[in-house]
């Protein structure tokens, strides 16, 4: 992976077992193997899990922005999603194509910005991207190997209108959505690479191998930011992300850090202050486990989800980054990626314009019931 000079690319030990994701611990069932032999090696996630499960749950009809129509249109985004998964291990051709990794990239690019994303890119396969055990799934229990070489990272927008609803349930059917979009064109774009003959693999919403933010800023998508999650340039954090990973020859990008974006999370602190789970830090970045960054509770959100029955979105919605795709905003977020002093000061403007804590939108008209 390419790094430009004078910086060194944030490398983080790869230590990530997904039985550790919030999402894993909660698919196990009491009185088996699997329950057992987690709670017994971590007392205290046990704790904190029970508490989860004692809520009325994420797309539960007791959650407080329950919705009788968009909550089942969430869960059918999801139940496609699970046939999506399917396809992931379908066979590699025998036969391999002698496409050049030039030819073969501006088509990958071209193509899936045809489909829609909103922005595309290439890296190489890091140890680190990788989790080190599956956690879920049919492959759960079983070590991750890095078997390919390359990664493309895509990004899909969210709608704005939807987003700024949140916690509401139209920002629950956004996120459905998006995930069910992004893995449509991951599996597809999988299943090309596969009838070239080159082993690839998809990894969309409940079935990751990769720690999706991870490529994507390394594939030059975006930073991590204050809530954890991938800041693209343009959306900021209102995008979704999926990753294929390939052996076909790629050329990938270039990891260019974006310090004037990080700065401007340093000071915002909006997405810290609108959490209604109190799950994002207000403190500054700081070294974990061998990199600066920051580190959401993850454990606080999840409750959050729980209560809500929507997997809430509020950070998002606030964030100064997620505006409208438009020439003023567009306008806004360059001078703040491209002069410190205006990513210190920016946000004093966004609170005047839109308030420190701006409140939910309401739903599109279609939507009410």
């Amino acid at each position: 992976m390419k790094q430009p000079s004078g910086r060194k690319l944030s490398a983080p030990p790869r230590n990530v077992d997904e039985h550790d994701v919030i999402f894993a611990r909660m698919k196990l069932k009491p009185g088996t193997p699997d329950w057992d032999e987690y709670y017994s090696a971590h007392p205290l996630q046990a704790q904190n899990d029970s508490r989860a499960r004692a809520l009325p749950g994420l797309l539960s009809e007791h959650g407080a922005n329950f919705h009788p129509l968009n909550f089942p249109a969430a869960d059918a985004c999801f139940t496609v999603i699970e046939y999506l998964q399917k396809a992931i291990n379908h066979p590699v051709s025998e036969k391999r194509s002698d496409l050049t990794a030039a030819a073969l990239t501006k088509y990958l690019k071209g193509w899936t910005r045809y489909l829609g994303v909103h922005s595309v890119g290439i890296t190489e396969l890091q140890e680190y991207h990788l989790y080190t055990m599956r956690g879920r799934g049919a492959d759960k229990g079983k070590p991750v190997i890095r078997r390919h070489k390359y990664a493309i990272a895509f990004t899909v927008e969210m709608d704005y209108k939807n987003v700024q609803s949140a916690p509401g349930s139209p920002a629950l059917f956004e996120s459905s959505q998006q995930y069910l979009r992004s893995a449509n064109i991951a599996v597809q774009l999988t299943l090309f690479l596969k009838n070239l003959g080159y082993d690839s693999r998809a990894h969309i919403d409940g079935d990751y191998e990769v720690i999706c933010p991870l490529v994507a800023r390394d594939a030059g998508l975006g930073e991590i930011g204050r809530m954890g999650l991938l800041m693209t340039p343009l959306l900021g954090p209102r995008a979704r992300i999926a990753v294929v990973t390939t052996n076909a020859p790629l050329i990938p990008g270039e990891y260019r850090p974006d310090r004037n974006m990080i700065e401007f999370c340093r000071v915002c602190k909006k997405c810290a202050d609108c959490c209604p789970g109190n799950s994002i830090p207000t403190d500054d970045i700081q070294e974990i486990d061998g990199v600066k960054r920051w580190r959401i509770d993850s454990d606080s959100c999840y409750r959050y989800w729980c209560t809500s029955g929507t997997d809430c979105g509020r950070c998002m919605a606030v964030c100064p980054f997620s505006h409208r795709n438009n020439l003023f905003h567009n306008t806004i977020r360059f001078l703040i990626r491209h002069s410190r002093l205006f990513a210190r000061l920016a946000y004093h403007a966004d609170d005047l314009f839109y308030g420190r804590k701006p409140k939910s939108k309401p739903a599109s008209e279609w939507m009410r019931i």
